[in-house]
Protein backbone atom coordinates (compact mmCIF):
# COMPACT_ATOMS: atom_id res chain seq x y z
CA UNK A 1 0.00 0.00 0.00
CA UNK A 2 1.40 3.37 -1.05
CA UNK A 3 0.53 6.74 0.48
CA UNK A 4 2.03 9.87 -1.08
CA UNK A 5 2.83 12.60 1.45
CA UNK A 6 2.51 15.78 -0.64
CA UNK A 7 4.96 18.65 -0.87
CA UNK A 8 3.61 22.20 -0.91
CA UNK A 9 3.47 23.85 -4.34
CA UNK A 10 4.18 27.60 -4.45
CA UNK A 11 4.44 30.10 -7.33
CA UNK A 12 8.21 29.49 -7.30
CA UNK A 13 7.64 25.77 -7.94
CA UNK A 14 6.78 26.30 -11.63
CA UNK A 15 9.52 26.01 -14.23
CA UNK A 16 9.59 27.88 -17.56
CA UNK A 17 8.27 24.87 -19.52
CA UNK A 18 4.86 25.22 -17.81
CA UNK A 19 2.49 25.99 -20.69
CA UNK A 20 -0.47 27.38 -18.74
CA UNK A 21 0.13 31.05 -17.85
CA UNK A 22 -0.46 32.51 -14.41
CA UNK A 23 -3.36 34.49 -15.86
CA UNK A 24 -4.88 32.44 -18.68
CA UNK A 25 -6.53 35.04 -20.90
CA UNK A 26 -7.26 32.36 -23.51
CA UNK A 27 -9.74 30.86 -21.04
CA UNK A 28 -11.28 34.22 -20.16
CA UNK A 29 -9.36 34.95 -16.96
CA UNK A 30 -9.27 38.66 -16.09
CA UNK A 31 -7.38 40.16 -13.16
CA UNK A 32 -9.39 41.93 -10.44
CA UNK A 33 -8.79 45.65 -10.06
CA UNK A 34 -10.15 47.88 -7.32
CA UNK A 35 -12.07 50.17 -9.65
CA UNK A 36 -14.87 50.07 -12.18
CA UNK A 37 -18.46 48.90 -12.09
CA UNK A 38 -19.02 45.20 -11.54
CA UNK A 39 -22.15 43.34 -12.60
CA UNK A 40 -23.60 40.05 -11.41
CA UNK A 41 -21.83 37.20 -13.23
CA UNK A 42 -18.54 39.03 -13.77
CA UNK A 43 -15.52 36.87 -12.98
CA UNK A 44 -12.19 38.19 -11.76
CA UNK A 45 -8.92 36.62 -10.61
CA UNK A 46 -7.36 37.53 -7.29
CA UNK A 47 -4.46 35.66 -5.62
CA UNK A 48 -4.74 32.70 -8.03
CA UNK A 49 -8.47 32.27 -7.35
CA UNK A 50 -11.49 33.02 -9.51
CA UNK A 51 -14.31 34.99 -7.88
CA UNK A 52 -17.76 35.66 -9.33
CA UNK A 53 -19.71 38.83 -8.71
CA UNK A 54 -23.07 38.13 -7.01
CA UNK A 55 -24.16 41.75 -6.46
CA UNK A 56 -23.82 44.82 -8.66
CA UNK A 57 -21.39 47.31 -7.10
CA UNK A 58 -18.66 49.84 -7.74
CA UNK A 59 -15.16 48.54 -7.13
CA UNK A 60 -13.20 49.68 -4.07
CA UNK A 61 -9.78 48.96 -2.59
CA UNK A 62 -11.31 46.07 -0.61
CA UNK A 63 -10.34 42.75 -2.25
CA UNK A 64 -12.89 40.10 -3.33
CA UNK A 65 -11.90 37.68 -0.57
CA UNK A 66 -13.01 40.33 1.95
CA UNK A 67 -16.37 41.03 0.23
CA UNK A 68 -18.53 37.89 0.68
CA UNK A 69 -21.73 39.82 -0.05
CA UNK A 70 -20.41 40.89 -3.46
CA UNK A 71 -17.99 38.14 -4.51
CA UNK A 72 -18.20 34.34 -4.35
CA UNK A 73 -15.14 32.10 -4.73
CA UNK A 74 -15.67 29.68 -7.61
CA UNK A 75 -12.46 27.74 -8.26
CA UNK A 76 -8.69 28.11 -8.65
CA UNK A 77 -7.31 29.60 -11.84
CA UNK A 78 -6.60 27.25 -14.72
CA UNK A 79 -2.92 26.90 -13.77
CA UNK A 80 -3.70 26.15 -10.13
CA UNK A 81 -6.67 23.79 -10.55
CA UNK A 82 -4.59 20.58 -10.18
CA UNK A 83 -3.21 21.73 -6.85
CA UNK A 84 -6.41 22.09 -4.84
CA UNK A 85 -8.08 19.16 -3.08
CA UNK A 86 -10.64 18.28 -5.76
CA UNK A 87 -10.55 16.19 -8.94
CA UNK A 88 -13.29 18.03 -10.82
CA UNK A 89 -11.34 21.31 -10.94
CA UNK A 90 -9.12 20.56 -13.92
CA UNK A 91 -6.47 22.49 -15.79
CA UNK A 92 -7.38 22.49 -19.48
CA UNK A 93 -5.70 23.41 -22.75
CA UNK A 94 -6.34 22.62 -26.40
CA UNK A 95 -4.41 19.52 -27.55
CA UNK A 96 -1.63 19.60 -24.92
CA UNK A 97 -0.61 21.02 -21.58
CA UNK A 98 2.70 20.91 -19.72
CA UNK A 99 3.72 21.44 -16.11
CA UNK A 100 7.33 21.77 -15.05
CA UNK A 101 7.87 21.55 -11.28
CA UNK A 102 11.16 22.36 -9.58
CA UNK A 103 12.58 22.51 -6.09
CA UNK A 104 10.17 19.90 -4.69
CA UNK A 105 12.74 17.21 -3.72
CA UNK A 106 10.26 14.36 -4.16
CA UNK A 107 10.51 10.61 -4.75
CA UNK A 108 6.90 10.14 -5.90
CA UNK A 109 4.37 11.60 -8.33
CA UNK A 110 0.60 11.05 -8.59
CA UNK A 111 -1.62 12.31 -11.41
CA UNK A 112 -5.42 11.96 -11.27
CA UNK A 113 -8.30 13.24 -13.36
CA UNK A 114 -6.32 12.85 -16.58
CA UNK A 115 -8.03 13.53 -19.90
CA UNK A 116 -5.71 12.70 -22.76
CA UNK A 117 -4.47 10.12 -25.24
CA UNK A 118 -0.84 10.09 -24.10
CA UNK A 119 1.32 11.13 -21.17
CA UNK A 120 4.99 12.10 -21.12
CA UNK A 121 7.12 12.52 -17.99
CA UNK A 122 10.74 13.69 -17.94
CA UNK A 123 12.71 14.07 -14.72
CA UNK A 124 16.08 15.78 -15.00
CA UNK A 125 18.90 17.09 -12.85
CA UNK A 126 18.38 20.79 -13.42
CA UNK A 127 17.03 22.61 -16.47
CA UNK A 128 18.28 20.75 -19.53
CA UNK A 129 20.30 18.41 -17.32
CA UNK A 130 20.77 14.66 -17.45
CA UNK A 131 17.74 12.40 -17.08
CA UNK A 132 17.36 11.01 -13.56
CA UNK A 133 15.15 8.25 -14.97
CA UNK A 134 14.47 7.16 -18.57
CA UNK A 135 11.78 9.42 -20.11
CA UNK A 136 8.27 8.00 -19.81
CA UNK A 137 5.90 7.98 -22.78
CA UNK A 138 2.64 6.20 -22.00
CA UNK A 139 -0.67 5.72 -23.78
CA UNK A 140 -3.59 6.71 -21.57
CA UNK A 141 -5.80 3.73 -22.29
CA UNK A 142 -7.00 1.20 -19.76
CA UNK A 143 -6.22 -2.46 -20.19
CA UNK A 144 -9.08 -4.38 -21.79
CA UNK A 145 -11.00 -6.63 -19.38
CA UNK A 146 -10.98 -9.51 -21.88
CA UNK A 147 -10.54 -10.46 -25.52
CA UNK A 148 -14.06 -9.39 -26.52
CA UNK A 149 -13.60 -5.95 -24.96
CA UNK A 150 -10.21 -5.64 -26.64
CA UNK A 151 -11.58 -6.48 -30.09
CA UNK A 152 -15.07 -4.99 -29.99
CA UNK A 153 -15.51 -3.06 -26.75
CA UNK A 154 -15.37 0.64 -26.03
CA UNK A 155 -11.90 0.97 -24.49
CA UNK A 156 -11.71 3.64 -21.81
CA UNK A 157 -8.95 6.14 -21.21
CA UNK A 158 -6.92 5.81 -18.06
CA UNK A 159 -7.55 8.60 -15.59
CA UNK A 160 -4.55 8.31 -13.25
CA UNK A 161 -0.84 7.57 -13.24
CA UNK A 162 1.48 6.98 -10.27
CA UNK A 163 5.28 7.04 -10.34
CA UNK A 164 7.45 5.80 -7.48
CA UNK A 165 11.18 5.71 -6.81
CA UNK A 166 12.16 9.03 -8.37
CA UNK A 167 15.85 9.73 -7.58
CA UNK A 168 16.31 12.74 -5.31
CA UNK A 169 18.36 15.68 -6.57
CA UNK A 170 18.84 19.24 -5.23
CA UNK A 171 17.71 20.72 -8.57
CA UNK A 172 15.16 18.09 -9.53
CA UNK A 173 12.92 19.06 -12.47
CA UNK A 174 9.69 17.16 -13.14
CA UNK A 175 8.11 17.83 -16.54
CA UNK A 176 4.62 16.44 -17.20
CA UNK A 177 2.84 16.66 -20.56
CA UNK A 178 -0.69 15.43 -21.35
CA UNK A 179 -1.62 15.30 -25.05
CA UNK A 180 -4.68 14.69 -27.18
CA UNK A 181 -4.51 13.28 -30.70
CA UNK A 182 -7.23 15.46 -32.21
CA UNK A 183 -5.94 19.03 -32.74
CA UNK A 184 -9.09 20.63 -31.32
CA UNK A 185 -9.59 18.29 -28.32
CA UNK A 186 -8.79 19.48 -24.80
CA UNK A 187 -6.16 17.85 -22.61
CA UNK A 188 -6.76 18.09 -18.86
CA UNK A 189 -5.45 17.07 -15.45
CA UNK A 190 -7.40 17.33 -12.20
CA UNK A 191 -4.82 16.59 -9.51
CA UNK A 192 -1.04 16.72 -9.37
CA UNK A 193 0.79 15.67 -6.22
CA UNK A 194 4.55 15.38 -5.76
CA UNK A 195 6.03 14.19 -2.51
CA UNK A 196 7.42 11.21 -0.66
CA UNK A 197 5.88 7.76 -0.78
CA UNK A 198 5.27 5.73 2.37
CA UNK A 199 4.89 2.04 1.54
CA UNK A 200 3.27 -0.46 3.89
CA UNK A 201 4.54 -4.00 3.35
CA UNK A 202 3.46 -7.31 4.87
CA UNK A 203 5.63 -8.90 7.62
CA UNK A 204 7.84 -10.55 4.98
CA UNK A 205 8.71 -7.10 3.66
CA UNK A 206 8.09 -8.20 0.09
CA UNK A 207 4.44 -7.66 -0.91
CA UNK A 208 1.71 -5.16 -0.11
CA UNK A 209 0.44 -5.24 3.46
CA UNK A 210 -3.18 -5.13 2.26
CA UNK A 211 -5.13 -8.33 2.92
CA UNK A 212 -7.56 -9.95 0.51
CA UNK A 213 -10.98 -8.33 0.70
CA UNK A 214 -10.18 -4.69 -0.05
CA UNK A 215 -13.46 -2.93 -0.89
CA UNK A 216 -14.17 0.00 -3.17
CA UNK A 217 -17.51 1.79 -3.49
CA UNK A 218 -18.49 4.59 -5.85
CA UNK A 219 -20.28 7.44 -4.09
CA UNK A 220 -22.77 9.25 -6.33
CA UNK A 221 -23.58 12.79 -5.20
CA UNK A 222 -26.46 13.11 -7.64
CA UNK A 223 -30.01 13.33 -6.35
CA UNK A 224 -33.63 13.20 -7.46
CA UNK A 225 -35.84 16.29 -7.38
CA UNK A 226 -39.52 15.34 -6.98
CA UNK A 227 -42.41 17.47 -8.27
CA UNK A 228 -45.99 17.65 -6.88
CA UNK A 229 -47.46 16.02 -10.00
CA UNK A 230 -45.47 12.82 -9.50
CA UNK A 231 -42.80 13.55 -12.07
CA UNK A 232 -39.20 13.95 -11.07
CA UNK A 233 -35.87 15.13 -12.36
CA UNK A 234 -32.56 13.32 -11.88
CA UNK A 235 -29.86 15.84 -11.02
CA UNK A 236 -26.47 14.55 -12.09
CA UNK A 237 -23.81 14.76 -9.39
CA UNK A 238 -20.09 14.27 -9.09
CA UNK A 239 -18.65 10.85 -8.26
CA UNK A 240 -16.14 9.87 -5.59
CA UNK A 241 -14.45 6.58 -4.72
CA UNK A 242 -14.38 5.26 -1.14
CA UNK A 243 -11.99 2.44 -0.22
CA UNK A 244 -11.75 0.22 2.87
CA UNK A 245 -8.73 -2.04 3.47
CA UNK A 246 -7.22 -4.21 6.18
CA UNK A 247 -3.46 -4.00 6.55
CA UNK A 248 -1.24 -6.55 8.31
CA UNK A 249 2.35 -5.56 9.16
CA UNK A 250 5.13 -6.68 11.46
CA UNK A 251 4.37 -5.77 15.07
CA UNK A 252 7.21 -3.25 15.26
CA UNK A 253 5.62 -1.30 12.38
CA UNK A 254 2.48 -0.41 14.38
CA UNK A 255 3.99 2.86 15.73
CA UNK A 256 4.92 3.83 12.17
CA UNK A 257 1.34 3.39 10.93
CA UNK A 258 -0.04 5.29 13.92
CA UNK A 259 2.38 8.14 13.26
CA UNK A 260 1.50 8.15 9.56
CA UNK A 261 -2.25 8.29 10.25
CA UNK A 262 -1.66 11.21 12.62
CA UNK A 263 0.53 12.99 10.08
CA UNK A 264 -2.06 12.84 7.30
CA UNK A 265 -5.16 13.36 9.48
CA UNK A 266 -7.47 15.87 7.82
CA UNK A 267 -5.28 16.12 4.72
CA UNK A 268 -6.01 15.01 1.17
CA UNK A 269 -3.46 12.45 -0.05
CA UNK A 270 -3.04 10.08 -2.99
CA UNK A 271 -3.55 6.39 -2.12
CA UNK A 272 -2.65 3.33 -4.20
CA UNK A 273 -3.47 -0.04 -2.65
CA UNK A 274 -1.17 -2.01 -4.97
CA UNK A 275 0.97 -1.40 -8.04
CA UNK A 276 -0.39 -4.57 -9.68
CA UNK A 277 -2.62 -3.91 -12.71
CA UNK A 278 -5.44 -6.08 -11.34
CA UNK A 279 -5.74 -3.69 -8.38
CA UNK A 280 -5.55 -0.48 -10.40
CA UNK A 281 -9.15 0.37 -9.46
CA UNK A 282 -8.11 0.57 -5.78
CA UNK A 283 -6.59 4.03 -6.09
CA UNK A 284 -7.94 7.49 -5.32
CA UNK A 285 -7.27 10.77 -3.55
CA UNK A 286 -9.02 11.59 -0.31
CA UNK A 287 -8.87 11.73 3.46
CA UNK A 288 -7.59 8.74 5.41
CA UNK A 289 -8.72 7.50 8.81
CA UNK A 290 -7.97 4.26 10.59
CA UNK A 291 -7.28 2.25 13.71
CA UNK A 292 -4.22 0.24 14.65
CA UNK A 293 -4.46 -2.94 16.74
CA UNK A 294 -1.45 -4.59 18.40
CA UNK A 295 -2.19 -8.13 19.61
CA UNK A 296 1.11 -8.82 21.33
CA UNK A 297 2.03 -11.34 18.65
CA UNK A 298 4.39 -11.00 15.67
CA UNK A 299 1.95 -8.90 13.63
CA UNK A 300 -0.23 -5.83 13.98
CA UNK A 301 -3.36 -4.91 12.06
CA UNK A 302 -4.73 -1.61 10.81
CA UNK A 303 -8.23 -0.96 9.47
CA UNK A 304 -8.01 1.95 7.03
CA UNK A 305 -10.78 3.91 5.33
CA UNK A 306 -10.26 6.38 2.50
CA UNK A 307 -13.07 8.85 1.79
CA UNK A 308 -12.45 9.84 -1.80
CA UNK A 309 -12.80 13.38 -3.07
CA UNK A 310 -14.96 14.42 -6.01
Amino acid sequence: MNILLPKAITPDSFGPATSIPELDAARGEVAWVGSGNYKVGDRRVYERKIYQCVKDHTGTAVTPDKMPAEWLFKEPTNRWCPFDKYLFTRARAVQALTYELKGVFADGLALYGLEGDSLSIAITAGAGGANLIPPINADLWRQAYGEFEYLFGDLQRGDHYVLRGIPLHPDQRIKITVRRTAPTAEAAVGYISVGNHKTLLDPSGVISAVEDGAEVATKDYGYTKDYPDGTYEDIEGRLAKNISVSVVVAADQAPLIDSLLTQIAGKVVAIEVSKLAKFSHLATIGKVTGTVRSSGGPTARAEIQIKGNV
